[in-house]
């Protein structure tokens, strides 16, 4: 990629830089495309970011006294980022030399000592460098050994991206065979490349290079396989270098959530958390050809609230988990192919970026070229609308403004203490409604049920089954009836509540919940007006509240999803406000890739739910439990109520009857007697509910 030399310089449109080819030691500012146009800074006028001072790569040894805080004034000062992706990390299978001038990749990318030059004085502090050592090592005397050409052309980079100014994060970034073969054969030959590895390691000042852990742990590589060999790494760095800064990721494919099964090793001093970050992969991956299924292209990313609110949630929870374990983070990828349009690419870029530094994490953008990259290599010219998204933001988010949800009027869903009897499930909106009507309670659809998949199990307060359809409809079973009045429980917040208790258990995406409706089947609410679901709960475990809306069913028949949201318990009572912009689609599901919103498709709802079911690649033998009580709908009133629309069954198509000849005769059709007549509908309980488990193809977060 010698742009440099070849244009002489190349120029960024917008409020994006110009790079001219300048010597190593030049420190003559680049030239602005247009007048007004800001200029990054020269390498001589940028802060050095090694904090500590001393030798970055001068082959030996340097003498730095670390103390504990160094990972996080790392993190905090490491400014801007970017994966050399596409390089390194490739196969790479017939490189046998190293070369000072050049590396050129088996996937067709090619670097230059002036591209290193080129990101730092474009305004990038720091550089992650991923790696693929598994076509580079051979066995020798029973043990694995780096080929020497490849460690010194890793090395190369290494120096290069120093000697800019970037703070490099250096990595073992695919290994096929710990992911689908058998992880306890290849964990020896991985670790023998940390400790080879690190013999160049040392050589580095502890501010300039930060050693990761393999990258996107998954499948054979179990969670807990995982967190056996962040152990093992972390020693083999200690051992060499006890003050090293080391990154460690995540499990299932560095993805946020799992933190919480991110077991820390002994040593988790200077420690970094590092995790990826794609989403919603329908816009971030639409029209790449090496994922599957490919995503159409058309997906737009326009920073709505909820789409904000989504992303916000993940960090959110990230940063909550990190900074009670005293750690720092850094979101180690995110970037948007090539096939986006541009505005959606920069301002899902930006809000990434922005919402990265809110957060005090380290970033850095995948990546420098290619099909994400910053720069066109076939063109030689930078993506100016990346780049602004990266250096020179422009864009700013409007926040959503949450009211006082005491200026507010409220419906009840249900307190729990309005029916007795074999009413007691009756919501007490529900029974409001239909004794508004002239009708008895005991005619009301709004009941609470419950409902879970074959292998899992629910129980009541007392400890008994809870029966649901799935057991009645079960002829091994000897239950004829739901028991769902068992869900109510005197233990409530202020008197009675509800109690659930969930067994969830098995490897093929197991499921279970309970909700309410609110009518019978053929009626819908319209929740326009909802401002703030309020409920009090306890508990343990995780649950997704959500909608069943005939919307989610109609769209997206080949895949689930509905608008929902998280909640994560505690042991006491709390009282959880779920706003207006917090309903998102379900990751993954056709409601996400449809780019759809709450708040543009809720006026046709059935069914509030709280639910929980096991995420992609897991096997689940996990109890939870919540207890629930006061369910309200702020911002709405019972006149949001008293007119729900109507749903029309879609009539059965009529075929046409054979001709009438003389030689067929024409049969008179059955009569309409009772058995033909149109039956009542069922209730709204555990008929109707969607049980929105996990995918059941969750495709991979791949980066190419």
């Amino acid at each position: 990629m010698n742009y440099l030399k070849k244009m002489g310089m190349s120029l960024l449109s917008g409020a994006v830089l110009v790079l001219l080819a300048c010597s190593d030691d030049s420190s003559t500012k680049p030239e602005p495309a247009d007048p007004g146009i800001p200029v990054a800074e020269s390498s001589s006028d940028i802060q050095d970011p090694n904090l500590n001072g001393g030798s970055s790569s001068s082959g030996t040894p340097v003498a730095v006294t670390v103390d504990p805080g160094l990972a996080k004034r790392l993190v905090a000062n490491m400014g801007p980022g970017i994966n050399l992706g596409n390089v390194f990390e490739a196969e790479n299978n017939g490189f046998s030399k190293f070369d000072e001038n050049q590396f050129t990749s088996t996937w067709g990318e090619t670097i230059v000592p002036d591209d290193f030059k080129a990101l730092g004085d474009s305004g990038f502090r720091n550089m992650r460098i991923p790696v693929s050592w598994e076509e580079h090592v051979e066995e020798k005397n029973g043990k694995c050994v780096v080929d020497e050409p490849w460690m010194k052309q890793v090395f190369w980079a290494v120096d290069l991206a120093i000697k800019n100014k970037m703070v490099v994060i250096l990595n073992a970034h695919h290994w096929n065979a710990m992911y689908d073969s058998n992880p306890d054969t290849e964990t020896p030959c991985l670790l023998e490349v940390y400790r080879q590895m690190m013999t160049e390691v040392v050589k580095y000042s502890h501010d300039s290079l930060i050693v990761e852990t393999l990258n996107e742990p998954r499948g054979k590589l179990t969670s807990a396989k995982w967190n056996v060999l962040v152990d093992s790494i972390v020693n083999i760095v200690r051992t060499a270098d006890p003050q090293r800064v080391v990154m460690v990721g995540t499990h299932n494919y560095n993805n946020a959530a799992a933190a919480s099964q991110l077991k820390l090793p002994s040593d988790a001093t200077n420690l970094i958390i590092t995790f990826h970050y794609y989403e919603p992969f329908s816009f971030t991956h639409q029209g790449a050809t090496f994922v599957s299924p490919q995503y159409p292209t058309g997906k737009e990313w326009k920073a709505s609230f909820g789409e904000m609110r989504a992303i916000k949630k993940v960090f959110s929870n990230l940063k909550d988990w990190a900074d009670a374990k005293g750690l720092p983070v850094y979101l180690g990828e995110f970037g948007a192919y090539e096939a986006a349009d541009s505005v959606s690419r920069e301002t899902w870029t930006t809000f990434m970026a922005d919402l990265a530094n809110k957060m005090g994490f380290g970033w850095a953008y995948w990546e420098f070229c290619s099909g994400f990259g910053v720069y066109d290599e076939t063109t030689g010219k930078w993506n100016a609308p990346l780049m602004r998204a990266l250096l020179h933001p422009v864009m700013t988010f409007e926040e959503a403004e949450y009211p006082s949800l005491d200026t507010l009027k409220y419906v009840l869903l249900d307190d729990f203490d309005q029916n007795e009897g074999a009413n007691i499930n009756v919501t007490a909106l529900s029974a409001k409604l239909t004794l508004a009507e002239g009708n008895p309670v005991d005619s009301a659809a709004g009941r609470w049920y419950a409902y879970c998949d074959f292998t899992s199990t629910v129980t009541m307060a007392g400890g008994d089954t809870l029966v649901t359809s799935v057991m009645v409809d079960d002829t091994t079973n000897n239950y004829t009836a739901t028991n769902f009045e068992k869900l109510i429980t005197s233990e409530g917040h202020e008197g009675r509540g509800l109690y659930f208790k969930l067994h969830l258990l098995g490897d093929s995406y197991p499921w279970a919940g309970f909700g309410a409706g609110f009518y019978t089947s053929e009626k819908r609410a319209n929740f326009a007006n909802l401002k703030a679901l309020t409920f009090w709960a306890k508990g343990k475990g995780e649950f997704k509240v959500s909608w069943v809306t005939d919307y989610a069913e109609k769209c997206c028949k080949q895949n689930w999803g509905t608008f929902s949201t998280e909640i994560e318990l505690t042991s006491e009572w709390k009282q959880y406000t779920i706003w207006f912009d917090q309903w998102t689609p379900s990751p993954w599901s056709e409601l996400e890739g449809l780019g759809a919103e709450w708040l543009e498709h809720n006026d046709d709802v059935r069914n509030l739910q709280f639910s929980n079911g096991s995420s992609y690649g897991q096997v689940v033998d996990e109890e939870l439990e919540i207890w629930l009580d006061d369910v309200r709908f702020y911002g709405m009133s019972d006149a949001d109520f008293e007119n729900p629309s109507i749903v029309v069954p879609d009539p059965t198509p009529a075929t046409d009857p054979e001709p009438a000849t003389d030689s067929t005769s024409v049969t008179d059709p059955a009569p309409t007697t009772d058995s033909t007549s149109a039956t009542d509908p069922a209730p709204a309980t555990d008929s109707i509910p969607a049980t929105d488990p996990a995918p059941i193809t969750d495709p991979a977060p791949v980066t190419e």
